[in-house]
């Protein structure tokens, strides 16, 4: 019989419920168990490892400051987390308002809500972040159509991901994002499960996304949902930012065009009726974000500390 090459996860979880939950000191856990102190120590750190103990911090930890204050104040919103990211890199300041976002996403949510997920590189390593925290009666419903590379951040990788974290039943959107023609997304809609899904999408109470400029490097260009000549000619429209595949101006107002035709997804004002937690990262997202703002497309905001500057200052 191969004997064991570790502690059980029986083990490990009781000694972290002594730990965290009963408060007990490691010596006083030592002598229950009848184990060494540096072994209380060693089956602490593996309960995180194996991740049967999970962290979770207080949103208010990023939101008291002045910064965090004045944002809320000038677009209405219901709160505002200003994360510090002195001297980091583009990448580096993404993943620290990431795992920001992470933490403020379960005192988003609450037991019986239904949460509308996008997609794209922000919220791909946010769901990397989630830490496993069920909550109970949960629902996550795809908010854009499939995307044909498995390899990039597509909305049901999104959704999957987020869902699997915090015990939620997830609703995949079971069509593609962007359809060859008009007759066929028109379709598609028709069809009774894809119907039915689609109308489903007003069923969530809120949603969590980021907004991208609207510009030929845009994600939509990276995930084939729109070429450059559709950037130029929803920027001739008055385009600014782009908020779960759908194109807004400078005031967070819808812009329409030939996309929006054969785009499967919610729509400008299924999303607006959701309470939005935005999370935002990079100075190259100013006009955007500025623009889904104005909109109202957000109640909650994680953002770094250079863009809220920006923000504000502008």
């Amino acid at each position: 019989m191969q004997r064991e090459t570790g502690p059980s996860d029986r083990v490990i979880a009781e000694t972290a419920w002594l730990y965290y939950v009963k408060n007990m000191t490691q010596g006083e856990i030592a002598t229950r168990m009848g184990l060494s102190r540096p072994t209380v120590i060693s089956y602490i750190k593996q309960a995180k490892a194996r991740e049967i103990v999970c962290i979770r911090l207080s949103g208010e930890h990023f939101r008291l400051n002045a910064t965090a204050d004045a944002l809320t104040e000038r677009f209405g919103l219901e709160s505002a987390h200003v994360i510090p990211v002195d001297g980091l890199s583009e990448d580096g300041s993404l993943a620290e308002v990431c795992q920001a976002a992470a933490q403020v996403l379960l005192e988003f949510i609450q037991p019986g809500d239904q949460l509308g997920v996008s997609w794209g590189k922000t919220l791909s390593l946010l769901s990397d972040y989630v830490p496993y925290w069920p909550v109970e009666n949960l629902t996550v419903r795809q908010l854009i159509g499939s995307m044909a590379n498995p390899l990039l951040p597509t909305s049901e990788r999104c959704s999957v991901e987020i869902a699997n974290r915090i015990g939620a039943l997830c609703i995949n959107l079971n069509a593609p994002a962007i359809c060859s023609s008009v007759l066929l997304a028109d379709l598609l809609k028709a069809e009774p499960i894809i119907h039915d899904q689609l109308e489903k999408l007003s069923d969530c109470n809120k949603a969590i996304y980021t907004v991208s400029p609207a510009t030929p490097d845009s994600h939509v260009t990276h995930f084939q949902i729109a070429s450059v000549r559709d950037i130029e000619n929803y920027t001739k429209r008055g385009a600014t930012g782009i908020i779960a595949g759908r194109f807004i101006d400078a005031e967070g107002q819808p812009v329409l065009g030939e996309i929006d035709t054969r785009l499967i997804g919610a729509d400008h004002a299924t999303l607006h009726q959701m309470e939005g937690l935005l999370v935002v990262s990079g100075q190259h997202k100013l006009e955007a974000t500025r623009a889904a703002l104005r909109g109202g497309f957000a109640k909650k905001l994680v953002i770094d500390q250079d863009l809220a500057q920006s923000l504000l200052g502008s």
